[in-house]
C-alpha cells in the first residue's frame, strides 16, 4: 500500500467508531429521563419533569429537600430554588450570599426558608423567596437548619446549636447557644416542645426548643453521623456501635435497642408505626416502632427514598431503585436509575423525586395514586391547634399548610440504661 494512503485508515476506523458510539450516547441521555413505558412496568407514571435553573458549564445541584409541599434545591453557586412538589412548577429562585462560599441544605416551614452560606444565616420568605433578614453566626454551620414556628436552630462543627428568634421587627436579638461535645452532622429534630440532636461523640441531646434549657443526654457506644428518626413519642438513633436506639422524646429513657450486626450510618425512617433501619453492610430491617421487634429483613438495600401504601422505594449501592413490599419485605422489581444521582428522601408523601446534579428533576408516583398520600405524624390529643406567630402570618399570609408535628405523650417505661440518660 502506498505510504500516503496509510493515514486514511485510522481516520476511517475513528469515524466508524464514532458512528457506532452515537446510539450509546443517545441512550445515556434518554436514560436520565424515566420513560413512561419503563415506569408503567413498575406500576408508576411520570407526573412531571423540569429543569433546575443553573449554568451547566460551572454549576451543579448540591442538595434537594422536601418541605411541606415544596421541593427546594441548592446549587454549588448559592442559588436556592423552590418548586411545587406536585406540579413541578418553579415558584421562585434566589441567590444567597457569595457564590464561592459553601452552602447547607435548607430548613423550612410553611412561612420561612433558612439556609447558611459560609458563616451567615439567610432567611427567605417561603411565598416568594424574598430575603427577610440575615444573621452572622458564631460558629461554622455543619448541617441544615431546623425551623420551628418562631425560632431557627443552626448545628455547628464545634458541637453547638445556635438558636435565633424569628422576629421581623427586632432582627438584632442576641442568639442562644447550647454547646456539646463532638460535631453535629445532621439537622436537629423538633419533637413537641423539645429540640433533639445527635453528635459524632455518640450522644443524643435534648433541650427545650424555646430557650435551649438542657433536658437530657443519652449516650451510645459509637459515633452518630446519621440523622434522627421520629415517631411520637420516640426518637430513633442509628449508632456506629451497630444498634438502633429508641429514646423517649421527653424523659430520655431507652425504650428498646436493636442490633443490626454492623455499624448503622443511615437515618432510621420512622413511618406509620414502623422503623426502617439500614446497616452498613446493606439490607433493610423493618422494626416495630413501639417494641423494636423485627418484622422482616430485605437484603441489598442501601437507602430509603419514599413509601406508598403498599410499597417502599429504596436504592441499592449502585443507585438502582429497588421496589420492596411493605408487608413482607419481598423485592418486587428494580429500575435502572444509576445516572439519577440525587434521590430525594421523602418521608412526607408517596412521591418519588429523582434528579441529576446537572439539573434534571422528575417526579414519579403510582398510577392509581393521583393525589399524594400524606404520611402525617399522629397528633397530640392534649394540645389543640397552635396559633401561628405574628411573624409567620406576616411573612406568608397564604401559606397555611403546616402540619401539626407535636409529639403524642406516652408514659415512659423502665430505663435499662439508667445513668446514660442524664438531665
Amino acid at each position: 500500500m502506498h505510504p500516503s494512503r496509510r493515514p486514511w485508515i485510522p481516520l476511517a476506523v475513528f469515524c466508524l467508531a464514532l458512528v457506532s458510539a452515537a446510539p450509546a450516547f443517545g441512550q445515556t441521555n434518554r436514560s436520565e429521563l424515566i420513560a413512561e413505558q419503563t415506569a408503567r412496568r413498575h406500576g408508576l407514571t411520570r407526573a412531571w419533569a423540569t429543569r433546575i435553573t443553573l449554568d451547566p458549564g460551572r454549576s451543579r445541584v448540591n442538595e434537594i429537600t422536601i418541605h411541606e409541599g415544596a421541593l427546594i434545591s441548592v446549587t454549588n453557586d448559592s442559588v436556592v430554588q423552590a418548586f411545587d412538589a406536585e406540579t413541578g412548577r418553579s415558584m421562585w429562585s434566589t441567590l444567597v450570599g457569595k457564590r464561592s462560599y459553601p452552602n447547607t441544605p435548607v430548613g423550612a416551614n410553611a412561612a420561612f426558608v433558612a439556609v447558611c452560606n459560609g458563616s451567615t444565616l439567610y432567611v427567605l420568605s417561603r411565598t416568594d423567596g424574598s430575603l427577610l433578614f440575615t444573621r452572622k453566626l458564631q460558629g461554622t454551620p455543619s448541617a441544615a437548619p431546623a425551623v420551628s414556628d418562631d425560632r431557627i436552630y443552626i448545628p455547628t462543627f464545634a458541637g453547638a446549636v445556635e438558636s435565633y428568634e424569628i422576629d421581623l421587627e427586632k432582627p438584632k436579638l442576641t442568639p442562644r447557644s447550647y454547646r456539646t461535645r463532638g460535631s453535629i452532622d445532621e439537622a436537629p429534630v423538633i419533637a413537641g416542645d423539645y429540640l433533639i440532636w445527635a453528635t459524632n461523640a455518640g450522644a443524643v441531646h435534648s433541650a427545650t426548643k424555646k430557650d435551649l434549657t438542657a433536658n437530657f443526654r443519652f449516650m451510645t457506644r459509637g459515633m452518630i453521623t446519621a440523622g434522627l428518626g421520629y415517631w411520637p413519642p420516640l426518637v430513633y438513633a442509628a449508632s456506629a456501635d451497630g444498634y438502633i436506639y429508641a429514646i423517649d422524646e421527653k424523659s430520655g429513657k431507652r425504650r428498646w435497642q436493636y442490633s443490626t450486626g454492623y455499624p448503622a450510618r443511615e437515618t432510621p425512617v420512622a413511618l406509620d408505626g414502623n422503623v426502617y433501619a439500614i446497616a452498613e453492610a446493606g439490607g433493610m430491617f423493618c422494626l416495630s416502632a413501639e417494641t423494636g421487634n423485627e418484622k422482616w429483613f430485605s437484603a441489598n438495600v442501601a437507602s430509603f427514598v419514599s413509601a406508598s401504601a403498599t410499597r417502599l422505594y429504596t436504592t441499592d449501592e449502585t443507585g438502582r431503585i429497588i421496589v420492596v413490599d411493605r408487608r413482607s419485605g419481598a423485592q418486587l422489581g428494580e429500575m435502572m436509575t444509576e445516572l439519577l444521582t440525587i434521590k430525594v428522601q421523602n418521608i412526607q408523601t408517596d412521591r418519588i423525586y429523582l434528579a441529576t446534579d446537572s439539573g434534571l428533576l422528575q417526579c414519579l408516583h403510582e398510577i392509581d395514586q393521583v393525589k399524594p398520600l400524606v404520611h402525617a405524624l399522629p397528633p397530640d390529643p392534649e394540645v389543640g391547634p397552635a396559633k401561628k406567630p405574628a411573624a409567620a402570618r406576616a411573612a406568608a399570609p397564604a401559606a397555611e399548610r403546616a402540619m401539626d408535628a407535636d409529639a403524642a405523650e406516652e408514659p415512659a417505661g423502665d430505663d435499662p440504661f439508667g445513668a446514660e440518660a442524664q438531665p
